[in-house]
This record gives C-alpha cells, sequence and structure tokens, in this order.
C-alpha cells in the first residue's frame, strides 16, 4: 500500500457581487471573505455575511418606490441574495484541497 502524508482540507468563503461598473454596465466583483478549517464555519460565516448584505439592499429597497423585493436564500454552495430574478450577490463556499506533491 502507498505512504501517503496526511493533508488537510481549507474552505473558503467567496462572495460575487453584481455591481454599476463606471461606463454603467453590470459588472462582477469577487472576493475572499476567508479561509475555514471547517465546512461549518465557513457556512456559518458565509450566512453572517449574506444577512448582512440582504439587510443592507432591503434598506435601499424600502427608500424606492417600485422597486423589487429582496430575499436570501440558501443554497447547495452558500447563499444567494436576490432582488426580484437577479442574483446581486453570493456568497459560496469553496472547498480547497491541498495539492499532493508528486
Amino acid at each position: 500500500m502507498e505512504n501517503l502524508k496526511t493533508t488537510s482540507t481549507a474552505f473558503t468563503v467567496l462572495q460575487f457581487s453584481l455591481e454599476t461598473g463606471r461606463d454603467g454596465q453590470p459588472t462582477q466583483r469577487t472576493k475572499s471573505c476567508g479561509v475555514f478549517s471547517n465546512v461549518e464555519e465557513a457556512f456559518v460565516s458565509a450566512r453572517l455575511l449574506a444577512g448582512r448584505e440582504w439587510s443592507r439592499l432591503q434598506r435601499m429597497a424600502l427608500e424606492k418606490v417600485g422597486s423589487q423585493p429582496v430575499e436570501m436564500l440558501d443554497t447547495e454552495w452558500g447563499y444567494d441574495v436576490r432582488q426580484g430574478h437577479l442574483v446581486v450577490t453570493r456568497l459560496w463556499v469553496h472547498e480547497r484541497q491541498p495539492s499532493l506533491p508528486l
């Protein structure tokens, strides 16, 4: 049997956001929001960040007449914050497996 070194897995929380660029066109921004040693911690962090974003967007929507409702949905990979049919922020938990030496 082959002798393999013990490796650990880490979980990264990534935030994908839809924003308006300088030219007025929608653009996507990606940001790393932390690395966690277990998946439960990563999902808790993603849920807290999604809740903050939902709250921020909800306050903005209440100030605008006729704006689309804001909702937070849990998904298999994290959390989506949607306004109407559009996903404006996605918090995604990504498993980072270490590379094995050759």
